[in-house]
């Protein structure tokens, strides 16, 4: 026990007053004469002894009551293990947990209104002197400075929810930062949140042992939630008049199962695809929307479902573009193509156009889609760096070889798209054995796979110088397991090599069913019309292949529906643009982004999901997982809102008595009245 006060201890010496009281006011006995004594004998030795125990005990009930008092006015406590107050100005940090999460109800409210309720008591809790920081999970920059307590009062006031997701070690490491930097007197940190499993990472973070944290926990009153997890096309290209199926993952994390929940689909902001489906409890289910695009042109989707009251998660948005004609070119030798031109030339979809390798215009290039080399013997130096700089702009070539021809030209090419080398030509008579079918070219193609399906027969082949660090996938393999046909590159560049020509010498390739299909498949996915979405966490990038940013026209993403616009950073790379989208207080929605007058690019951005898993930690996991970790100095404090001052006081200077001394002091005092009253002589 230690006393706030101690100086007023010496008071203690006044307990001489009573007992020189009690000395100076001791009665003495006197002889009167009595006629006779013997029969009161007994009755006075009696009467004698009870008196004396009688001012004996309230003497001491007197010295008990003044000592009583004299201990509360020097403010005894208990002190804690992280009480001890060395300075009078003290600095506080307080993490108030604004994520999406903190919407989900307690049993009080929603959890970011007790949140700021119980953030405004503790900093009332504290003295005027002391200085405080308020931090969110927005990290705004008047995030990092101390405020009094009246701004501090207010910033809590203004606080509202936010997309934001962080980890909670990044947000102690910065209030740690500036509590050992700028801070004065023995610095504390609250942190005022639902514990969420998925951001809390306890194990991440050790703090300083100079500094106490205090968890103030906010429980909500049900972990159960429904929301859209993500969204996809089964096929990468988008094509008028082709039925779509667009693919939708549900999570339900409540512990019941959930009939006929309504979904619906709005393109262009028109309902195009409505729906229902039905959810077990804790896990995934699939279900899919139906629709058809007539139209080419962008479009963006909103997908929705109905669940409260979470309902930040309840929608996912996409965009695309669906694709009014493909251009194609064929650099070819003399003699061939035909396979080709029989392909596209008649297809209004495609805009076909063909060359020798003499005649390139490479101004063409930045309007084709897909570039076709089919059985050029000798591909020139300036050909091969003008389709390296088409590819790495998110362009598609795809290249046949010729009979015969030089491979070093070939090899040049291959290694600009990434590809593995030719070693030599194979004159060995084989088949092909396997084609797979989980890749993007034949998804979706075949509605049926027959058992003994009939492949293409080889009579030559080329053979490649393969690795372990080869990045090529194999579309079909031959019995051997060497590479038939095979994609190389990444994101929107593709560079698809066959190991064989088309003549008849070399294999029935041109003349098999599997062909035809084939090209086509490869000609859409040179105009990829995937989805594009992503998630509003980290640095996303989205990627605009052959522009670049200069002169006086700038890149401006704006949001469709309203009028927020701004300019994104962006940098220049090989073949195009990377553009950054993270932007402070960015809103889920489908936007656009325009470089001059022209879109280049849509995408649909949407809160991250890692808010929607409600499931938290209870105050006992939580402190007990800090315990096994090692934290020096917390708490978790567990206190309702009209009980958490005298908590945080007890935390700042112990366990107070001084009432207890009192009531002590005040029970002596009764016990003295009754003495007197009752233990008469």
């Amino acid at each position: 026990m230690k006393f706030a006060h101690p100086e007023i201890l010496w008071a203690l010496g006044a307990l001489a007053v009573p007992v020189i009281v009690h000395l100076f006011n001791f009665r003495r006995f006197k002889r009167i004469p009595f006629s006779n004594v013997r029969f009161l004998q007994e009755v006075q030795l009696e009467t004698k002894s009870r008196n004396k125990l009688r001012h004996l005990l309230v003497l001491l009930s007197r010295m008990l009551a003044l000592t009583f008092v004299i201990l509360a006015f020097a403010q005894p406590f208990i002190p804690l293990e992280d009480s001890e107050r060395s300075s009078a100005v003290r600095s506080v940090s307080l993490y108030i947990d604004n994520s999406f999460s903190m919407e989900a109800a307690g049993e009080d409210g929603r959890l970011i209104d007790l949140a700021k309720a119980r953030a405004a008591e503790v900093i009332a809790a504290f003295q005027t002197t002391d200085r405080f920081n308020v931090i969110t999970n927005d990290l705004e920059g008047r995030h990092q400075r101390f405020y009094t307590q009246e701004e501090a009062l207010n910033l809590v006031g203004e606080i509202e929810v936010s997309p934001s997701v962080i980890a909670l070690s990044e947000v102690l490491e910065r209030q740690q930062d500036l509590l050992l930097i700028e801070g004065e007197g023995d610095p504390s940190i609250f942190v005022f949140s639902d514990l969420q499993k998925n951001t809390h990472d306890g194990e991440g973070f050790l703090p300083d042992s100079a500094i106490s944290v205090r968890f103030v926990p906010e429980q909500a009153a049900r972990e159960a939630n429904l929301f859209i997890d993500s969204v996809w096309f089964d096929t990468p290209v988008r094509l008028p008049g082709q039925p779509e199926v667009l693919r939708l993952r549900i999570n339900n994390t409540a512990s019941g199962s959930r009939d006929n929940v309504p979904m619906r689909l709005d393109i262009n902001g028109r309902q195009v695809a409505i729906g229902s489906f039905n959810v077990i409890p804790g896990t995934y289910t699939d279900t899919a929307l139906y629709f058809t695009d007539d139209v080419p042109g962008i479009k963006h989707c909103r997908v929705g479902i109905q669940d409260h009251p979470i309902v930040y998660d309840d929608e996912w948005f996409l965009s695309y573009q669906v694709a009014e004609r493909v251009n194609v070119l064929l650099i070819r030798s003399e003699g061939s193509g035909r396979a080709f031109r029989t392909i596209f030339a008649n297809d209004p979809f495609y805009r076909f156009s063909e060359t020798t390798v003499r005649n390139v215009n490479y101004g063409e290039l930045n309007a084709t889609d897909l570039v076709i080399l089919d059985g050029v013997a000798d591909i020139p130096s300036g050909l091969v760096r003008e389709l390296s700089e088409f590819m790495a702009a998110g362009g598609t070539v795809l290249f046949i070889p010729a009979s015969e021809g030089s491979l070093e030209s070939w090899n040049e090419l291959l290694l600009a798209g990434g590809a593995p080398t030719i070693a030599e030509r194979n004159q060995v008579e084989t088949r092909v054995a396997d084609l797979n079918l989980n890749h993007l070219l034949y998804r979706g193609v075949f509605d049926r796979i027959p058992e003994n399906l009939d492949l293409p027969a080889v009579k030559s082949y080329y053979r490649f110088n393969r690795s372990s660090r080869s990045g090529e996938e194999v579309l079909m393999a031959l019995r051997s397991g060497e590479p038939f046909f095979f994609v190389s590159g990444g994101g929107e560049s593709r560079l698809f090599v066959s190991a064989v020509g088309l003549e008849a010498s070399s294999s029935n390739f041109a003349q098999h069913a599997l062909f035809v299909p084939t090209m086509l498949r490869v000609a859409e996915l040179s105009r990829s019309t995937s989805a594009t979405s992503a998630t509003l966490s980290g640095n996303n990038v989205l990627r605009v292949g052959g522009l670049t940013s200069a002169g006086d026209q700038s890149f401006t993403m704006h949001h469709i529906g309203d009028e927020t616009t701004w300019i994104p950073r962006h940098r220049s790379v090989r073949g195009g643009t990377e553009v950054f989208l993270s932007r402070d207080r960015l809103q889920s929605g489908n936007y656009a982004l325009s470089y001059g007058d022209s879109v280049v690019a849509v995408v649909g951005l949407n809160y991250p999901r890692e808010e929607s898993v409600l499931a938290a930690y209870s105050s006992n996991e939580w402190e007990s997982l800090l315990s096994t970790v090692g934290w020096p100095r917390f708490s978790v404090i567990d206190s309702q809102l009209e009980t958490l001052s005298k908590t945080i006081e007890e935390l700042d200077e112990g366990k107070r008595l001084w009432d207890m001394f009192l009531l002590l002091a005040a029970l002596m005092l009764i016990a003295e009245v009754l003495l007197i009253k009752f233990l008469r002589t």
